[in-house]
């Protein structure tokens, strides 16, 4: 058993005679390799590659396959193709540095529009009606492309693992979404009984959903030169290294064309979806999923083709950022419904409410709405405590009759919606399903057995038992979360351990509190999760209800531009929010906050460029990140529910960047459809529209 406090960072870990790792990797971009020519060796010292492997050379993850060591063709700049231990860090490093890797080049697989069949990794096609028809015989049609690039997670704690061997057993400490799939894929390559293997989670921070499956490979890379050398083995990546090799979020491009009836509703919708998968592209089914059921948003369409490519290109494994691409689709869609209101002359309050999905519609996924969805509230609320119809009609007349962009103020202000899929599609996620074991001792201390690992969620988890349980915070304790204690299950992301654990915490400690004065102590309750038959899903199909629950939201946001500088600036932004029942509200607060953060970083600052192969300027100190100083302020507001929580942690990077570059049309006239926004750019768009009239 553990106390109350999350488990130790696996960087704090040292053992006695521990050896430390780095990983040597390829420095052309693609190509074969010929040789590896480590340095003379002093003791103690050792390089293991692809050869050294006794069990299986790959990491396998939902049916995609990652070598654990390059044999032969490398796909990436940075590709490891061995792991070098030591007892100095400082020699280890030394010696990396003076490996000769020899290699014959082959050209970079480009990630382009016009793209082979054989780069494509993944796709759906998914279609209602005949919208092309629709769109081929309009008199009007309006397209709109967007782009976003890849996106760094800049973990507080860079990727890493630390490994402990014994003669019984191999433990593996690191920080994973995904425990079980550490210990399955350790026990493949190593070609050990997964019961010599336990994994230890230790704190994840905001993992951002890219400490899903990374961490096994680096786990199956340390843990390789741990039983091989028979040693503790340390491998953590410097802040440059895990700049430069850890996964990132795709590089996405997305076009709308729509055309709208009589009355000016959606009447058919072709979207076209490409997403740059990099060299390896484990969990993209999942992903290129979600996109094509974000494509039309809440609203409802009655005809739409939606065209979702995953392509491989020579780029590191590209992946997963906290949403699973709902946030670039969302951004796409919300910048296309905008800019179309806009040359339309329609209120984007009424026509939204008009169109969104209400109770009784249908889903791009088929799926009847059964309940309301409350989006006249947010909006209703939202634009109250935003004073949206006074700001937006006076900032109209201002735009409309400046003659200069010189006259200030320049300002502008708009709204976007959105609803946030919670869990994996099919509700169940890879790999299985979630299990929470709850007792009560003879002392009436109560143990949490729920592979819980961020601070935010234990403060929930504690809130919650306490208060159903009736006992102070300081006698519930968290049990030792490791493979040895938790079932086998699948990753985990917040959303899912917001609306999938704590329902199971609830009844667990409910039955406990029913029992503990008819019953003997101790008492222990076990609750699994598994979706309701009712909640049929069809993922060939893409029918039925994809998702564990969704949270509505509503965005506005408020800007102002510099006329000297260029330089956009949030005056404030409003979320209003039906996240379910609120247990700890302190705790879903700075959930959001934390995500708005991230949302404004994303659209006025990080700009990841990839030149040649790697991420430039390649180094993570020149990463442009948005400081806590210039956090704009920003008011967040809940509708009263008595529905189970619901996830609230990427609702901001779904919402704010739409509104921003809204609000940033309203003032020039002219939209932003790439992230981010910086001077310079406003600058060539302010400049090109001068020129084109």
């Amino acid at each position: 058993m553990t106390d109350g406090h999350a488990p130790a960072f696996f960087s704090d870990l040292d053992f006695p005679d521990q050896l430390y790792g780095m990983l040597v990797r390829s420095t052309i971009q693609r190509g074969y390799l010929v040789d590896i020519k480590p340095p003379p060796m002093p003791d103690g010292y050792r390089l293991y590659t692809a050869t050294d492997i006794p069990g299986e050379n790959r990491l396998t993850v939902t049916g995609t396959t990652v070598p654990v060591f390059t044999p032969y063709e490398i796909q990436y700049y940075g590709e490891p193709l061995g792991i070098l231990v030591g007892p100095d860090p400082e020699k280890v490093q030394e010696l990396v540095s003076e490996v000769l890797v020899e290699t014959e080049l082959l050209s970079p697989v480009q990630f382009t529009d016009r793209f082979a069949a054989s780069q494509v990794v993944a796709k759906r096609i998914h279609f209602s009606g005949n919208a092309d028809v629709q769109l081929d015989k309009a008199e009007r049609v309006f397209e709109t492309e967007c782009e976003t690039p890849a996106q760094d997670h800049y973990y507080t704690e860079t990727l890493g693992v630390a490994v402990s061997v014994s003669s019984e057993r191999l433990d593996i400490y690191c920080a994973t979404q995904w425990p079980h799939h550490v210990k399955n894929s350790v026990s493949a390559v190593l070609d050990l009984d997964p019961a010599e293997i336990r994994v230890i989670p230790t704190v994840i921070g905001e993992a951002l959903d890219g400490k899903i499956w990374f961490p096994s490979l680096i786990a199956a890379q340390a843990a390789l030169a741990s039983v091989l050398s028979r040693k503790p083995v340390k491998l953590v990546f410097t802040r440059q290294e895990d700049f430069l090799f850890s996964v990132k979020s795709a590089p996405v491009r997305i076009r709308y064309r729509t055309v709208l009836d009589e009355q000016f509703a959606l009447k058919a919708m072709h979207v076209r979806i490409l997403i740059n998968a990099g060299a390896y592209s484990p969990l993209i089914d999942e992903i290129v999923d979600r996109m094509t059921i974000a494509a039309t948003g809440p609203y409802y369409c009655p005809e739409f083709r939606i065209e979702t490519y995953a392509l491989r290109s020579s780029l590191p494994p590209m992946g997963a950022f906290s949403g699973w691409g709902d946030a670039q689709v969302s951004f796409a869609l919300e910048n296309h419904i905008s800019r179309v209101l806009s040359e339309c002359a329609l209120s984007p309050t009424e026509w939204r409410k008009e169109n969104l999905l209400d109770r009784g519609r249908i889903t791009l996924t088929g799926n009847e709405l059964k309940q309301s969805r409350r989006f006249d509230e947010l909006i209703d609320l939202a634009c109250k405590k935003s004073d949206f119809f006074r700001k937006r009609t006076a900032y109209e007349l201002l735009n409309r009759n400046r003659t200069t962009l010189k006259e200030t103020p320049l300002r502008g202000i708009a709204l976007s919606c959105a609803c946030q899929g919670n869990g994996f599609t099919g509700k169940n996620p890879p790999g299985g399903s979630y299990t929470v074991s709850v007792t009560m001792d003879t002392e009436s201390r109560v143990h949490i057995s729920a592979n819980v690992t961020s601070d935010s969620m234990r403060r929930i988890t504690l809130e919650q038992a306490a208060t159903i349980l009736e006992v102070g915070k300081e006698a519930i304790f968290f049990t030792d979360s490791s493979t040895d204690t938790t079932a086998s299950g699948g990753p985990q992301t917040l959303s899912d351990k917001l609306t999938v654990i704590l329902p199971l915490v609830e009844k667990c400690c409910t039955t406990i509190q029913k029992q503990r004065f008819r019953n003997p102590l101790p008492i222990t309750v076990k609750k699994t999760y598994r979706p309701p038959r009712s909640e049929a899903w069809d993922a060939s199909t893409l029918q039925g209800k994809p998702f564990i629950s969704t949270t509505p939201a509503v965005c506005i946001t408020e800007v102002e531009l510099d006329p000297l500088t260029w330089a956009p600036s949030v005056r404030k932004a409003w979320f209003v929010i039906d996240a379910g029942k609120i247990l700890d509200e302190g705790a879903v607060r700075s959930a959001i906050r934390r995500s708005f953060t991230l949302a404004c970083s994303r659209s006025m600052a990080e700009y990841l460029v990839i030149r040649d192969g790697r991420f430039a300027p390649g180094d993570s100190v020149q990463y442009d990140m948005l400081p806590p100083s210039e956090m704009p302020p920003v008011e967040i507001y809940f509708l009263d529910s008595t529905e189970a929580p619901r996830g609230v942690g990427t609702l901001a990077q779904l919402l704010f960047p739409p509104a921003f570059t809204s609000a940033l049309h309203q003032i020039i006239r002219k939209g932003a459809t790439s992230l981010p926004v910086r001077p310079e750019d406003i600058y060539t768009l302010v400049t090109r529209k001068e020129e084109a009239e």
